[in-house]
């Protein structure tokens, strides 16, 4: 099975490399608002003037901004309230967010879809929880790791299903070993950081161990989705009882979390997703 993976990995390689497997391309305003926001001479009316180019994307921002989550005191009523209320850190992960889960949303099979949004809308929570209570982490940064990290899954499941000598059975193994690369590819391609391609490339190693006794962004991928999944059936059922280091730096090894942060979180989220 590994064998025949790594087979289809390289052929898939030169799928995308031939350009006949095109990979979704990210959207050009999340690429500009990130560019902005981590220049020097950002301001709230650039950012405004960026963010406007997309109505739709600004319309679901001006939602956000609104959400009972967030919302303190008068309506938000315009873009650049929006932007100033939320502030360019959390923009500029709302506006890549919001691009993505365009992207993610633009194909075929809608039910599938709205299953793997809903998935990685979940994930993206317990991640911005997690990392919330880990000082040295960047909350927004594994919020947006956490609703990527099976970006992989789009593409690859094209792929496979074109692969007449892959029996249905199959495909589901060969995504499941798969999807990491592929995810790794597709955030590099996307110009993400580091960071984000390490969470998509490395969260399927469940016992990996960084050697370090502070929490990483890995780590914190593969904790959200122990939480999310459990161990007592299902994908995760082999890991029930073992001590698991992502689980042991992200919750001390409890299956379990703070309800209210996440419920929060997965608010503010459902406003990105809810016209």
């Amino acid at each position: 099975m590994q064998e025949r993976a790594l087979q289809l990995l390289r052929l898939l390689e030169r799928d995308i490399n031939g350009n006949r497997l095109i990979l979704p391309s990210l959207p050009e305003v999340a690429l500009r608002v990130r560019e902005l926001t981590i220049s020097d001479g950002c301001t709230a009316q650039k950012l405004e003037h960026e963010i406007a180019k997309d109505a739709a994307i600004a319309a679901r921002l001006l939602k956000v901004a609104n959400s009972a989550a967030l919302l303190r005191g008068v309506p938000v009523t315009s873009l650049k309230q929006a932007v100033m209320h939320l502030g360019f850190d959390l923009v500029r992960s709302m506006v890549t967010q919001l691009a993505i889960l365009q992207t993610m949303q633009s194909g075929a099979d809608k039910e599938r879809l709205r299953g793997f949004v809903a998935s990685g809308l979940q994930i993206s929570a317990l991640c911005h929880t997690l990392a919330s209570r880990q000082p040295h982490l960047d909350a927004e940064l594994a919020a947006l790791g956490g609703l990527l990290h099976d970006i992989g899954k789009l593409p690859l499941r094209d792929f496979l299903l074109r692969q007449a000598d892959v029996e249905p059975a199959e495909r589901l193994q060969f995504e499941q070993i798969l999807h990491p690369y592929v995810g790794a590819i597709m955030l590099q391609r996307w110009q993400m950081t580091g960071e984000l391609v390490q969470m998509a490339r490395f969260h399927e190693r469940i016992q990996r161990d960084s050697g370090n006794p502070k929490a990483d962004y890995v780590d914190v991928v593969i904790a959200a989705n122990l939480l999310h999944y459990g161990t007592d059936s299902g994908r995760y059922a082999r890991y029930a009882g073992i001590i698991i280091p992502a689980l042991e730096k992200c919750t001390g090894g409890a299956l379990s979390l703070d309800e209210h942060s996440t419920a929060e979180r997965m608010e503010l989220a459902l406003a990105l997703i809810n016209a």
